[in-house]
């Protein structure tokens, strides 16, 4: 299976109704059929603190945290942490990032993965340093 690495801001979407776009519900429907999610390690950490977020400013309810929560531990997302992190600044630097989004370019750099984000400013690195933006093609 294609691996594809995920980042926060798509994955947060899941997480509320009214965030959810036709692409971000249709990465998630192609998870386990014909790709595998890879992130970075603090992915764990951004996309839990979203739902604590939305559980705090009352968006969700408890119930709805933790079927969220058990959605996300389902997905079996791949955790992976770069072999240098000074590796991660340098392309922060380079592309303007901060070194959160520079985690997410070093890993499909390292994976040769495209990467699914709804972060243009990631967006725009990916292109310049040569990793494919993911795209979901319309049925025929």
């Amino acid at each position: 299976m294609a691996k594809l690495v995920i980042d926060a801001s798509l994955a947060a979407t899941w997480c509320f109704p009214d965030e959810q776009t036709d692409f971000s519900n249709g990465v998630l429907r192609l998870v386990g059929e014909t790709i595998d999610l890879v992130a970075p390690t603090l992915w764990a950490y951004e996309i839990r603190n979203a739902v604590l977020m939305g559980l705090k400013r009352n968006r969700i309810d408890k119930e709805g945290a933790e079927t969220l929560l058990a959605l996300l531990s389902d997905l079996d997302v791949e955790l992976s942490e770069p072999p240098s992190y000074h590796g991660v600044f340098g392309l922060a630097e380079t592309y303007g990032l901060t070194f959160y989004d520079a985690a997410y370019l070093d890993l499909a750099l390292r994976e040769r993965s495209p990467i699914a984000t709804l972060d243009e400013a990631l967006r725009r690195a990916a292109i310049r340093a040569g990793v494919a933006i993911f795209s979901i093609t319309p049925s025929p």
